[in-house]
């Protein structure tokens, strides 16, 4: 368990908060370019703040959303030349917050060359929108995500809304024991026959390879990146599985990697939150050397949501909302739970969904009774709360902010002989990476 005050720092990452503080060293995930249309303001929040994104012909804002003249909002404003004009007095800003053209005040007015608006930097690479909301005038490097890489291998991207805070849905993602009971179904010879579960072979595999131990055993090792760990479950009377998967600096995680090398596919997702209470959750399927066609990607868009999304509105984050919802309890059937799934919810995303929002919309910590398969989750949290701390009073900068190649780093998995070594049997195929042009 934690204490109240590490729930705390963990938790709050509004403007000035220790982990806020901590996330805004780093470059954001914040949209997906297919949302921001040209000309049309869309509402965006990050970190606890309401902001605006536009395109223009050459750029991408992301500004605070009050006017600095006296707060309408700029949503309703409109995107003219490089810059994006309020609705109430004109006055227009460009894409880095300077106030351009003040038209109701007289011509010799020299007042607009003193007013700015808050902005932050953004940077569009392979289907992404990447801000930054930190204190350096001189930015970071984007990190060096394969995923995000490649102009000839855009990643099959997807989203998702989830109405708690960040870290408990992150730490869903590098919890390896519930896939064995969440996530399980009944028949794991014909993954095909659940609705919803049909997938690539080897990911089959995968699940029979996870269902045959279902206590892993865990191990954890630091890296310069965050944490890496293995999942251990026996898989015969001489080898065991191993599912190395890595957390990265600030809220990056990532799954699968088959367990042989001709099977280099893997997955992983980026936990943004909107404010303490809301995350936003960008997912990315990546296959090194063979691009999803579009007949693939269509087919993982209805594994990892069956039923869609809901019609997006103004409010910030609701072209991520799925329709299967707390209002409906995410569509669960009792029959397909008796038959097919030992929870009756479709779809992975889902079924974390349902479990993570029933914790509230921040778990209080205190109240935890944590085992030995939870070490990946509490030395995170140990990684995490250090970095904020030393940032907060030591202005020691967290671990991967100015080197981009950390980030080139895969998951694996692994059929070992009992005992061995897995970090090293396993370093060449997790640095692959690092090395694919």
């Amino acid at each position: 368990m934690l204490s109240r005050e590490d729930n705390e720092t963990l938790t709050r990452v509004g403007p000035g908060t220790a982990m806020g503080n901590l996330m805004r060293q780093y470059w954001l995930p914040a949209l997906l370019s297919s949302e921001l249309a040209r000309d049309v303001p869309l509402r965006v929040r990050l970190l606890g703040e309401d902001l605006v994104a536009f395109r223009t012909e050459t750029a991408v804002g992301l500004l605070a959303e009050a006017c600095p003249h006296r707060g309408a909002s700029l949503y309703y404003g409109r995107v003219e030349s490089e810059g994006l004009r309020c609705p109430y007095h004109g006055w227009q800003f460009d894409s880095t917050g300077r106030c351009v053209d003040m038209p109701n005040e007289p011509a010799d007015c020299r007042f607009a060359d003193k007013i700015r608006t808050t902005s932050y930097p953004c940077r569009e690479r392979n289907g992404v929108i990447w801000a930054y909301l930190g204190p350096r005038t001189a930015l970071p490097p984007l990190p060096d995500f394969e995923w995000n890489m490649h102009a000839d291998n855009i990643p099959f991207l997807w989203r998702g809304l989830r109405e708690c805070n960040w870290l408990q849905a992150l730490e869903g993602d590098i919890d390896s024991s519930h896939i064995n009971w969440l996530h399980a179904t009944f028949d794991v010879d014909d993954v095909s026959t659940v609705p919803g579960r049909s997938m690539p072979g080897f990911w089959a595999t995968g699940v029979k390879l996870l269902q045959a131990d279902r206590a892993p055993r865990i191990e954890v090792v630091d890296t310069e990146y965050g944490c890496l760990y293995s999942a251990r479950r026996q898989h015969d009377d001489e080898l065991e599985y191993h599912r190395v998967h890595p957390f990265l600096f600030p809220f990056h995680t990532m799954v699968g990697g088959g367990t042989k090398s001709n099977e280099v596919s893997f997955n992983g997702k980026a936990w943004v939150p909107m404010d303490d209470e809301r995350t936003l959750i960008l997912e990315w399927q990546y296959r090194p050397g063979k691009p999803w066609d579009d007949a693939e990607r269509s087919e993982l868009a209805q594994i990892r949501n069956p039923w869609g999304f809901l019609p997006p509105t103004a409010e910030a984050g609701s072209a991520w909302r799925f329709r299967a919802n707390r209002a409906n309890d995410y569509f669960l059937d009792r029959t397909l739970e008796k038959d097919q799934l030992s929870f009756g919810i479709l779809s992975n995303p889902l079924q974390d969904t349902a479990v993570q929002e029933s914790m509230g919309a921040i778990i209080d910590r205190t109240k935890e009774h944590l085992g030995p398969a939870d070490v990946m989750i509490i030395r995170v949290r140990k990684r995490l709360l250090a970095a904020a701390r030393a940032l907060r009073d030591h202005n020691e900068m967290p671990p991967a902010v100015d080197s981009p190649a950390l980030y080139r780093v895969r998951p694996v998995g692994a059929i070992l002989s009992k005992g061995a070594d897995w970090l090293a049997a396993t370093r060449e195929r997790r640095e692959a990476g690092a090395f694919a042009s």
